[in-house]
């Protein structure tokens, strides 16, 4: 009786054994599935000026992608960066549908692509307002005065707005290089926000704005940037804001 004890506890152990090789053995193996082969990079570029339309990341614009290798796709997003560029290199080749959307422009048509390896492709896109640098200012230790332009663009074909549409702009100020509006991008104390709401767009267009900031340290690098909010229907629910490039001043 006592061996068959025995036996009975070593066929236990051997059938543990065999299971647990068994579960090891799919834990480590080696999956199937072909690696992403393809992908797009581009920028959103000003219809009219042919410039890059600036944005900011996340929040700022998102490329929409549709894989017509399936009836009903799933679609797929990523985040455009926010000196209008884009990139996404985890695709597979195929035919898709592409476009960006929920950016600081009226909406675009979407367009059939197909991705083999790395596809370079802009999209012409009408940016809601065009903000200019003009010039930079030093004042008195711890100001500065920037002054820019604000121009609508021309509504696209088939599309209606108001005309008043432009409402603020801002001069956002940060102590390091990324500087938006969303996602905590600049500093409270030191930017300055400037009502444009009781103020005409023809008044607004005609002659350059200016906005002046104060309380930054001497010697200190700051990192500067112009913003500016369309209220038109289109950007009534995101409030997606137009950009200047960013730039540096050290204050004198």
């Amino acid at each position: 009786q006592e061996s068959r004890g025995l036996g009975d506890v070593y066929k236990r152990q051997n059938i543990l054994f065999v299971l647990l090789t068994v579960l090891l053995s799919s834990c480590f193996e080696l999956d199937n599935y072909d690696a992403p082969n393809a992908g797009i990079n581009g920028s959103l570029i000003d219809s009219e000026t042919g410039e890059v339309v600036y944005t900011e990341q996340p929040d700022g614009c998102r490329i929409k992608l549709l894989d017509l290798g399936y009836k009903d796709p799933t679609p797929l997003y990523f985040w455009a960066k926010a000196n209008g560029t884009f990139r996404n290199v985890a695709l597979f080749e195929g035919d898709y549908k592409v476009s960006p959307i929920e950016g600081p422009f009226f909406p675009v048509i979407e367009e059939e692509l197909s991705l083999k390896g790395v596809t370079d492709h802009n999209f012409k896109v009408t940016p809601y307002l065009k903000i200019k640098l003009v010039e930079v200012v030093p004042g008195e230790a711890g100001e500065v005065t920037v002054k820019f332009s604000l121009k609508r663009s021309t509504v696209p074909e088939g599309m209606e707005i108001g005309k008043k549409t432009i409402s603020e702009a801002w001069l956002l100020c940060n102590t390091m290089p990324v500087v938006s509006y969303y996602n905590g991008g600049y500093n409270d104390e030191l930017s300055v926000k400037k009502t444009l709401s009781r103020t005409s767009d023809e008044t607004i267009e005609s002659k350059d704005q200016e906005i002046t900031l104060d309380k930054l340290k001497s010697g200190v690098k700051y990192y500067l940037r112009l913003a500016a909010l369309s209220s038109c229907s289109y950007n009534s629910t995101l409030k997606r804001y137009n950009y200047s490039e960013i730039f540096e001043f050290v204050a004198p």
